[in-house]
C-alpha cells in the first residue's frame, strides 16, 4: 500500500527558452532527476530520522504532467515499502510545511544564504516543537535546536552534492530561473547566481546585490558572458548579464562596450571562499557619464 505523503510540489521553469514553452530536454530531464533525489533523501529522513541516499530510502517521487502551455510540472511523494508503517498523524500534517522548508535551508546552506537558512531553520523548529509525539518519533527529547538542525542540513547537503547541483542543471542555459512552490510565501527560488553556487564544484556563496562602476571590456550578446574591469580597484572580472534588455539593439551594455564608456551594473556576485569574488550577475546597468 502505498500513501501520497503532501500536496503535490509546484515546479515552474521560466524565462528564456521556456518562454516559448519549451526547453533543453537532457536538462530537464537532469533537473528533474536532482529535485526528485532531494525530495527523496528530505522525505525520508523526515518520516524515519535517518539520512539515506535515495536508492535505500522508503520514499519516492512521481513527477505529473505539466499543465498546458507551461513549462510546469507537480511531484508526488509516495511511501512505498509493503505494509504502512504506524506514523503519527502529525507526521503528515507537517510534511507540507516541514519537507520545503528543509529542501530551501539545504539550498541556501550551499550557497551561503545566511537569512534564508535562519528563515528555514526557524520553519522546521516551529514545526518539530508542536508536539511530543512528534519529538518521540524522530528520538529528540528537548526538541531539535537550531545547531541539531543545522548539523543535519549540513549533511542532507554533503550527501547530495549531486541532486542539488543536476537541480540547478538549466537554470541560466535554457531557462532563466527554477521556482518550487511559486505564488507561495515560501517559494524556493533557484536564479542564475544560486545555480551557479549550487553546480560549482569549489564551495562558492552567493552575495548581496551591489553596484559596481567600470568598464565592459568583452561581451557576448548571445549567452550573455561578459568581462568587466572594476574602475576603482582595476580588477577584472567575469560574468554574466540575466538582464533580459541585453536581446535589445543598442542596450545599454552593447553601448559600453563600443563606447568604452564607464557604466554602473547591479550585480549579484558568487564568492570563493578566500572571499574573491568567483563571478558577476548582472541584473541592470545604467551609464556613469
Amino acid at each position: 500500500m502505498s500513501r501520497e505523503l503532501i500536496d503535490p510540489i509546484k515546479v515552474n521553469f521560466s524565462g528564456r527558452d521556456a518562454d516559448k514553452h519549451r526547453m533543453d530536454a537532457v536538462l530537464l530531464g537532469q533537473s528533474i532527476s536532482g529535485i526528485a533525489r532531494i525530495y527523496n533523501a528530505v522525505g525520508h529522513y523526515h518520516f524515519h530520522a535517518q539520512i539515506r541516499s535515495s536508492e535505500h530510502s522508503e520514499i519516492r517521487v512521481q513527477v505529473g504532467p505539466p499543465e498546458p502551455g507551461s513549462i510546469f510540472y507537480l511531484l508526488y511523494m509516495f511511501m512505498v515499502h509493503g505494509k504502512m508503517a504506524v506514523y503519527p498523524e502529525l507526521l503528515f500534517a507537517m510534511a507540507e510545511l516541514a519537507v520545503p522548508a528543509f529542501v530551501s535551508a539545504m539550498i541556501a546552506k550551499k550557497t551561503g544564504q545566511t537569512e534564508l537558512l535562519e528563515k528555514s531553520l526557524d520553519i522546521i523548529d516551529r514545526q518539530n516543537q508542536r508536539s511530543f509525539e512528534l519529538a518521540r518519533a524522530q528520538q529528540e527529547i528537548a526538541g531539535q535546536r537550531e545547531d541539531r538542525l543545522l548539523n543535519i542540513i549540513e549533511k542532507l547537503v554533503d550527501n547530495n552534492r549531486g541532486p542539488l547541483s543536476d537541480m540547478a542543471a538549466p537554470v541560466g542555459k535554457t531557462v532563466n530561473e527554477l521556482v518550487q512552490i511559486p505564488n507561495n510565501s515560501e517559494a524556493i527560488l533557484i536564479d542564475a547566481p544560486i545555480a551557479e553556487s549550487l553546480r560549482s564544484p569549489e564551495e562558492v556563496t552567493v552575495g548581496d546585490i551591489e553596484e559596481k562602476i567600470g568598464f565592459i571590456t568583452a561581451l557576448d550578446t548571445k549567452n550573455g558572458q561578459f568581462k568587466f574591469e572594476d574602475a576603482v580597484t582595476g580588477k577584472e572580472f567575469r560574468g554574466k548579464i540575466t538582464d533580459p534588455s541585453l536581446n535589445i539593439p543598442q542596450n545599454v551594455y552593447s553601448r559600453a562596450l563600443d563606447t568604452k564608456n564607464r557604466v554602473v551594473l547591479t550585480v549579484k556576485p558568487t564568492i570563493r571562499e578566500s572571499g574573491e569574488i568567483h563571478k558577476l550577475f548582472a541584473s541592470d546597468a545604467k551609464n556613469a557619464d
